[in-house]
C-alpha cells in the first residue's frame, strides 16, 4: 500500500472527513486532499502531525497498513548499513527502495548518499541537489531533511555542514524536550559530524564544544543508548581520557557493535 492509500485508509477507518482528519494540524484541506490522491509529495513530519493529533500511534499506522519492509524500517535499516560500513547490504537496500513505488524521492536520495559514502566516492551533483533541503527556510522542522543532513557529512564538506548543524542546535537547544524519535534524528546528526570531524581534526574547537554540550542533553532512554555511548566516547577522546574512550570501545564490541568500535576515530 502506497503512504497516500494508507493515510485515506486511516481516515476511511476513523470515519472522519478530511477537515476533520486535519484538524489541529497546519496543514490545508486543499492540501490534505492533493496528499490522498498522490498529487502532492507526503514529508514523514505531516504524517507524524496528523497522527499525532488522531491519537494514533507510530507503530499502529505502519503495522496496519504497511508490510515489513515500509519506509521506516528501510531508514533503520539503512543506519544500521552505514555505521556497520557494509556496502554489499547498503546496495541491496537500496535496490529495494528503488523497487519500492511507495517510497519518497527523500529515502532515494539518502540511499545514494550512503552508498556514496560507503563506495568513498563522492558525487558533487547528487550532493548539490540534496543540498536543496537546506536552503529553505524552515529545513530543520523537516525530518527527512534532518536524516539527509545526517548521512551527508564529508570530510570534504565539513565547513558547509558546520552552519547547518549548528542550526539544529539552536532550533532545538534541549534534546530532552523531545520525542525519543526526534531525539534520535538529531543526535544521529551530531554524532556523524563528531565521527567526521574527528577523522579530520584533533583539536577541540568552540563549535565542538557546542555540539558535546548539546549530545549532553539527551535523554536517559535505553532506546537512545548507543547514541549515548558514542557520545561519551567522543567526549572522552576529545578531553584525553584514553582510558575511558578505550573501555568504552570494548563495551561496544562485546554488545555487538564490533564495526563500530573498530571505525571510532581516536
Amino acid at each position: 500500500m502506497k503512504i497516500n492509500e494508507a493515510l485515506k485508509a486511516l481516515r476511511k477507518d476513523l470515519d472522519l472527513t478530511q477537515k476533520q482528519m486535519i484538524k489541529g494540524t497546519d496543514i490545508t484541506v486543499t492540501h490534505y486532499s492533493k496528499m490522498e490522491k498522490g498529487q502532492n509529495r507526503i514529508f514523514i513530519d505531516d504524517i507524524f502531525k496528523i497522527l499525532k493529533c488522531r491519537n494514533v500511534s507510530i507503530s499502529y499506522f505502519f503495522t496496519r497498513y504497511f508490510n515489513e519492509n515500509n519506509r521506516l524500517n528501510y531508514s533503520e535499516k539503512l543506519n544500521l548499513a552505514f555505521y556497520n560500513k557494509n556496502l554489499d547490504e547498503a546496495k541491496k537496500i537500496k535496490k529495494e527502495i528503488f523497487h519500492d513505488k511507495s517510497t519518497t524521492h527523500e529515502l532515494k536520495d539518502r540511499a545514494i548518499l550512503i552508498l556514496d559514502a560507503l563506495k568513498q566516492n563522492y558525487n558533487y551533483a547528487i550532493t548539490e541537489e540534496v543540498m536543496n533541503f537546506f536552503r529553505y527556510k524552515d529545513w530543520t522542522q523537516n525530518d527527512e531533511a534532518i536524516i539527509i543532513l545526517g548521512n551527508s557529512i564529508r570530510i570534504d564538506n565539513l565547513m558547509s555542514m558546520k552552519p547547518l548543524l549548528l542550526k539544529l542546535v539552536k532550533k532545538y537547544p534541549n534534546l530532552n524536550t523531545h520525542t525519543i524519535e526526534k531525539q534520535r534524528r538529531l543526535a544521529t546528526v551530531g554524532i556523524n559530524y563528531l565521527y567526521t570531524l574527528r577523522k579530520a581534526q584533533k583539536q577541540l574547537d568552540n563549535p565542538t564544544i557546542k555540539i558535546l554540550d548539546w549530545l549532553k542533553t539527551m535523554s536517559n532512554f535505553p532506546e537512545l543508548g548507543i547514541l549515548k555511548e558514542l557520545y561519551a566516547y567522543f567526549m572522552a577522546v576529545y578531553t584525553d581520557q584514553t582510558n575511558i574512550s578505550q573501555n568504552i570501545k570494548q563495551v561496544l564490541k562485546i554488545s555487538g557493535y564490533k564495526n563500530i568500535s573498530e571505525n571510532l576515530p581516536n
